[in-house]
């Protein structure tokens, strides 16, 4: 990744709206003087320098919650993901197979979705397109392997209703 810095003579909202799109054109990597109506513009390139550091916490197990809590809240949670095609998967799988869960695979399945920071990994994983790292390589996520297969030809195109 690589961050540009644009430095001006003239200063400007409009030398700012003129530049939309040269810092992506940047290419070689070298600085360029680029002519335009408000004047001459160094385009300077730097390499991205980020030394921000953070740890995103572990998911917390919640081994006090009732299993019947675990499952209304699992259920809820299955709806509301990032991206509207891991809504429909997971909300119709937890919908069909949710009560016939054990206790370790309701574990698994708040794992799975509560601890993935990236929704594209859980729908790559889960339609077989990309293998999932050792922690979310488990029984449950071969469970909706084999469900986003849909060999039945189910219609899922929505989520199921709430009791």
């Amino acid at each position: 990744m690589a961050l540009f810095r644009v430095l001006t003579r003239r200063a400007g909202g409009a030398v700012r709206d003129t530049l939309r799109g040269l810092s992506s054109k940047g290419g070689s990597g070298r600085d360029k003087t680029v002519a335009t109506p408000y004047g001459d513009i160094m385009i300077e390139y730097e390499p991205y320098k980020d030394d921000t550091e953070f740890t995103v916490p572990a998911y917390p197990i919640r081994d006090s919650e009732s299993e019947e809590s675990q499952r209304a809240r699992l259920l809820w949670q299955s709806r509301k993901r990032g991206i509207s095609e891991n809504c429909l998967i997971l909300s119709t799988f937890f919908a069909e197979e949710g009560p016939r869960l054990t206790r370790d695979q309701l574990n698994q399945f708040d794992i799975l979705i509560n601890s993935v920071d990236n929704d594209w990994d859980l729908y790559y994983w889960m339609t077989g397109k990309d293998l999932p790292p050792p922690p979310f390589d488990t029984e449950v996520l071969e469970m909706l392997k084999e469900f986003t297969q849909n060999k039945e030809m189910k219609d899922r195109t929505r989520q199921p209703d709430l009791d």
